[in-house]
This record gives C-alpha cells, sequence and structure tokens, in this order.
C-alpha cells in the first residue's frame, strides 16, 4: 500500500517536473522570438502635408451649393496607402456659440470642416499655430472636443498641464512616434493663466526665443525621448510669403536636432520651404515649410504689393511621402518623394478641388482663377527646385 502510494507520488513529481521544463521552453522560445521581432528592422511609410487653411471663400460656395466631399478627392490615394498622416489644423473648429469666419486673420470653422479633414484618415494634427487662440480658450477646447470625438491625436494646445504632460505617442509597425508642437506667436495674445495650455517656443511679450522657452522646449523633449524610437517635432515658425527658411527657423532646426528630434515638421510661410538632412552624429529630416495643403484666397492682401509670387505661390503645397526605418535603435529615412498639390480655384469661385501636379492638366490650368495672374504649370514646375534643393 505504502509502496503505491509512493510511486504515484514520484510520478506526479515527475510529471509536473516535465510540464515545467515545457513551460520554460515556451517562455524561453516567445523570449527569443519576442527579441527577433525587436531586433528585426521596422518601417513605416509617412505621410506629411501642410496647413489646413479654410478660408470665407469656402464657406460661401459650400451655402451655394457646392459638394465640400469632392474636394479631397483627386488626394485620398496618398493618405490610404501610408501608415502615419501628419498635419498642420490652422483653423479653430467652432461651436454653436461661435459664429464662422474665414478672414480679417480670424479664423473659425464649422463642424463640416472638421469632419472633412477626419474624412482623409489623419492620425496627427498640430493645433499650435497663430491661430489657435482667435476664439480664446473657448476656441481651443472647441477645437479639441471636436477632435476628441474622432481617432486623431491632436498636439500643441491643452485642456490643462496634465494633458500637457501626457505623452502624444502613436505606435505603427512597431514603431513608437512621439510628438511635440509649438508656435512662434498668436494673434491674440494668451493670458497668463491659459499660456501653459498652448505650445509656444517665443515669449509672447517680446516674440522672442528666449533662454526660458528654450529650456522649457528642452525639457519636454527630454522627458518624451526615452519613451518613443522616432521623436517628431512640429514647428509653426519662420517668415510669412518667403521661400527660404530664416536665421531663427536654422538656429531652432540646430537646437531641436542637438535635443534629439528625429523630425522637425514646419508650418507658417504659405509657401514651400526646402527640405533637407541636418546634424552629424545625430541626423533629423527637417522640413521647414510644406505650405498650404488646403487653402482658397484668391489674393492675399497682406503679401508684399505687387508680389504676385507668393499669391501664386499660396496655391501650392507639399505632400511629402517618406519611410522611417528602425534598425537596432538608429532611425533612417528613405524614398522621399515630394509631390505638389494645387489648389485649383475654379474661375467663378465656386468650386475648389486639390489636385496632384501629375494630374493638372490643361484643363485645371486654364480654368484656374489666377491663371492670368502667371499661375501656370511653369511657375509651379519652378517650386520643385524650392522643395528639392537641399536633398540633392
Amino acid at each position: 500500500m505504502h509502496r503505491s502510494i509512493a510511486f504515484l507520488i514520484v510520478i506526479a513529481l515527475l510529471s509536473c517536473s516535465c510540464k515545467s521544463n515545457t513551460q520554460q521552453k515556451e517562455t524561453n522560445a516567445e523570449t527569443i522570438a519576442e527579441d527577433t521581432i525587436t531586433s528585426s528592422p521596422r518601417e513605416a511609410k509617412l505621410t506629411f502635408v501642410g496647413d489646413f487653411l479654410f478660408e470665407a471663400p469656402f464657406f460661401s460656395a459650400v451655402d451655394n451649393g457646392y459638394d465640400r466631399n469632392s474636394y479631397f478627392a483627386l488626394v485620398k490615394k496618398y493618405f490610404e496607402d501610408d501608415d502615419l498622416s501628419v498635419g498642420n489644423m490652422e483653423v479653430v473648429i467652432g461651436n454653436d456659440r461661435m459664429k464662422v469666419s474665414g478672414d480679417n486673420y480670424n479664423f473659425c470653422a464649422p463642424h463640416y470642416i472638421g469632419e472633412l479633414v477626419a474624412s482623409l484618415d489623419m492620425q496627427v494634427l498640430s493645433t499650435a499655430n497663430n491661430h489657435t487662440f482667435d476664439r480664446g480658450i473657448e476656441g481651443i477646447n472647441s477645437t479639441l472636443d471636436f477632435f476628441d470625438s474622432t481617432d486623431i491625436v491632436t498636439v500643441g494646445t491643452y485642456r490643462s498641464q496634465q494633458d500637457r504632460e501626457t505623452p502624444r505617442i502613436v505606435e505603427k509597425n512597431g514603431i513608437k512616434f512621439g510628438f511635440l508642437a509649438y508656435t512662434l506667436s498668436t494673434n491674440q495674445i494668451v493670458p497668463q493663466q491659459y499660456r501653459n495650455l498652448v505650445g509656444l517656443y517665443r515669449s509672447p511679450e517680446t516674440r522672442k526665443v528666449t533662454d526660458e522657452y528654450k529650456t522649457l522646449v528642452a525639457n519636454e523633449m527630454s522627458a518624451l525621448r526615452p519613451q518613443v524610437d522616432v521623436l517628431i517635432v512640429m514647428m509653426h515658425w519662420g517668415t510669412e510669403f518667403t521661400f527660404e527658411p530664416n536665421s531663427e527657423q536654422k538656429e531652432m532646426a540646430k537646437f531641436l536636432n542637438e535635443h534629439g528630434a528625429d523630425i522637425v515638421y514646419g508650418s507658417h510661410s504659405h509657401s514651400v520651404q526646402p527640405v533637407e538632412i541636418i546634424g552629424s552624429d545625430h541626423k533629423t529630416l527637417v522640413y521647414y515649410s510644406l505650405g498650404n495643403f488646403a487653402s482658397q484666397d484668391d489674393d492675399i492682401a497682406r503679401t508684399p504689393k505687387g508680389q504676385e509670387t507668393f499669391d501664386n505661390a499660396y496655391q501650392v503645397g507639399l505632400l511629402s511621402q517618406f519611410k522611417v526605418t528602425l534598425d537596432n535603435g538608429k532611425v533612417d529615412f528613405s524614398d522621399i518623394t515630394n509631390h505638389l498639390i494645387v489648389n485649383h480655384l475654379n474661375y467663378d469661385m465656386k468650386k475648389f478641388t486639390l489636385v496632384p501636379l501629375e494630374q493638372y492638366d490643361e484643363f485645371y490650368e486654364k480654368t484656374h482663377y489666377r491663371y492670368n495672374l502667371g499661375f501656370n504649370k511653369e511657375f509651379i514646375n519652378g517650386l520643385y527646385d524650392v522643395v528639392n534643393r537641399d536633398l540633392k
């Protein structure tokens, strides 16, 4: 009787031992598999576009029967063929208490504009730009309210300090992308009690880059950097209606590179500016300005008098697609493909279409509202030299 019990105990112990060894092997196999995945190269395709700037002529056309859903019809293909799409939301999305406005440097768009942008399958939008505070704190909150109802991540304006300290991280194909966003200023100076709710890299009073604001940016980069594989900093900077980055853009790009930014996304000039890779030990891909993606103004009153060049440049934006590869912790960029997108304003300003340059045929060219003012394919093609100059 005792021998039987002893025999059963031995069998049980052997069974447990075998099971334990099997489980350990399975665990080791899983660990090896995870390590293999971690060490193997990972890749994601990104799409960058410029400002989503919706203006009075667009709202007027919609009120008069224009089908707003046709606006993005020819460019949707780019957003369906990528992993991560990024842009700058240049207008406030209002609520029922706010009057729609699309001119006089004060922008507040109706809800359908937010829906239109969301229809592009965007993943990340900066809300830090000079129009951020056009409708005060209510405008910030109504914009965030809208995008919180979508799958789009916003960065650059916040509901609280806690919200600001919550990292904006989007993971694609096993790569963690982290986002920060800053603007040079706001049209309406943000009161002190709300200042931490807007990403600023300059002093609002002096409109200069101070040590205080550089330290703020550096600290936020340092906090986010260890949590992500790719750090993207979105900057609303530079001088409007110029094709060249100014000295502040160059200095800030160097500063961001030194503090670990992998990609710098630039906006604000309303005209395309060069793309380049900077840095020695650490490489940073810098887009100084992608220009306008969406815009509908035919005559920009604030451009230098008589300079039709920038009234025409206002009609063209950059859509850039590229691959990010992560291999053993190293970030590389490849297959950078720059597409020029034309804001086609029909000759009667009652219809608008975003048209990739490769589809911009004679019909589109000659029916553009500004065709007789020098806006033709020759002018548009010349902008490729501006964009690609420093990538050669």
